[in-house]
């Protein structure tokens, strides 16, 4: 039966009551095509948004049998379609047969099942933000009165989607301050690297469609990018430095250029081929932004995101990207200065081993847990032979290039659980948790082989100068009562070890 105009009012002003209550616009999206395509009687009925910087269809929902599929439905770049022609033109298209319509492509004709097609624009403020197409099995016209009913309807939705969009844009705008804000606060409540990078990594999950994310921090004296975080496939995953020079993929182009990099469809050959995508593993992401964290006239590395979903960044999302970047960029630097800082206050400035004080820090917990877990643990007590001679005969030139050398060579013979400090002037001690007095001596006589076959330059060159040290070790087996006891033990045999003749190694009692 054919409905007139005032049952169709009283369906129409019922269809929004219906869809008004959603506070989702992919929610009243498909309420609008699920009704307005029973309204008009259509076997099927889709709503689209036009992307109008990307010149795309961005599929929303759909009634009939592609209701589930459409949403993920891709259309390809200049691919002729309704909702691309709709935003052409800005009027209403009706067509009565789409096989070989300059409307729709031969391929999206063959893949739905209508025959007509009515598409409509759905337009706010003179502008089409998307169409609603509702498709029709047998061939068929469209007379006037009834295209002038579905414009009706069209306007409706276009008004309900348009308040919609300006509702969630508020909220978007929101989350997207709120994060910021939080950003910001990291940059001033916290200094540990890890968590400012974890707070970064949330709030940008928070507030942009991503399926990987990493930020990448720049060592310009390796020309190496490291990643303390790498996110892909739902969780986050170790990935290795990479030398830039070697293989300089985006992120390469992005620190040499100092500029955002922004990619639709980085899954493209020609794509891969002139940016020299890096696959990562997983599943490959299509849409690519990478943007700089420059901090004055340096930069620091690279932030990224990017969506398994080709085309679905903006320029909008770029600059967010770009906000984002430039507050971690002064997060960064600050947990890093924090970090120098902290590495500063507990190690010896000339060889990088922990210093006395904080030697003193960690000894004690090291023998606690010893102690608790009733686990085996030694120290190494030693100190270099005649080093009085080497500044006396060479200068403190040269005393300071072997203290370098002796500790480079120490690191180099043992664990890094392991524990070594310079206790002062030319001694060190080693901790060596884990460790029963066999292995400590062997420990113990591998240092010492190492540190007697290492030569240091004269400063004219004429001479290879020979290095050798007096090891004392004790282990904590042995009856200590604390640290600072095994520590004395350990010191007592190294003075036996002198007296005994030098370049040798001797275990306390």
């Amino acid at each position: 039966m054919e409905m007139d105009d005032h049952e169709f009012a009283r369906r129409l002003n019922a269809l929004t009551e219906a869809v008004l209550d959603k506070s989702d616009i992919r929610d009243m999206a498909q309420a609008l095509v699920d009704r307005l395509a029973a309204l008009c009687e259509a076997d099927s009925g889709y709503i689209a948004f036009w992307d109008a910087e990307r010149r795309a269809t961005i599929p929303v929902a759909a009634f009939g049998p592609h209701r589930d599929s459409y949403p993920s439905f891709r259309i390809e770049s200049g691919e002729p379609n309704l909702t691309a022609s709709l935003a052409e033109t800005g009027r209403t298209l009706a067509v009565e047969d789409s096989a070989g319509s300059e409307f729709v492509s031969p391929r999206i004709a063959s893949l739905f099942s209508a025959r007509s097609f009515l598409g409509l624009p759905l337009a706010s403020d003179g502008k089409v933000m998307g169409a609603i197409i509702l498709g029709y099995s047998l061939r068929r016209a469209f007379p006037p009165e009834e295209i002038s009913r579905a414009e009706r309807a069209a306007r409706l939705a276009s008004f309900a989607l348009a308040k919609m969009r300006l509702l969630e844009e508020e909220r978007r705008r929101t989350e997207e301050l709120t994060a910021l804000n939080r950003i910001g606060m990291a940059i001033n409540a916290d200094r540990d690297l890890d968590r400012v990078v974890r707070t970064i990594f949330e709030q940008c999950r928070g507030i942009i469609a991503l399926d990987t994310f990493y930020l990448a921090l720049y060592d310009d004296e390796r020309d190496e990018l490291r990643f303390p975080l790498f996110y892909d496939d739902g969780k986050i995953l170790p990935f290795a430095a990479r030398r830039i020079g070697e293989n300089p993929g985006m992120s390469g182009l992005i620190l040499r250029t100092r500029k955002p990099l922004c990619i639709p469809d980085a899954s493209i050959p020609e794509v891969q081929e002139a940016y020299k995508v890096v696959r990562a593993g997983g599943k490959p992401a299509k849409a690519y932004i990478g943007v700089p964290l420059l901090y004055g006239d340096r930069v620091l590395g690279v932030l990224s995101v990017q969506s398994q979903q080709a085309n679905v960044y903006t320029s909008r999302h770029v600059q967010l990207v770009e906000t984002i970047a430039a507050q971690s960029a002064i997060a960064i630097e600050n947990a890093r200065l924090y970090g120098e800082l902290q590495r500063q206050s507990i190690t010896d400035g000339l060889t990088g081993a922990y210093n006395f004080r904080h030697l003193l820090e960690l000894g004690p917990m090291e023998f606690a847990k010893a102690s608790r877990y009733e686990r085996p643990m030694a120290v190494l007590f030693f100190d270099i032979d005649r080093f009085r001679d080497f500044n006396n005969s060479y200068g403190h030139a040269i005393g300071n290039e072997v203290l370098k050398a002796v500790a480079d060579t120490v690191r180099a013979c043992i664990r890094e659980i392991d524990l070594f400090a310079r206790f002062g002037g030319e001694e060190f001690v080693i901790v060596l948790p884990e460790t029963p007095p066999d292995v400590a001596a062997l420990v113990a006589e591998r240092v010492r082989a190492s540190i007697d076959a290492l030569r240091v330059s004269a400063p004219d060159g004429s001479e290879e100068l020979h290095v050798t040290v007096s090891l004392g070790v004790s282990c904590s087996c042995r009856g200590a009562a604390d640290f600072q006891q095994l520590l004395d033990s350990a010191n007592a045999a190294e003075r036996e070890a002198k007296t005994n003749g030098r370049n040798r190694v001797e275990m306390a009692p």
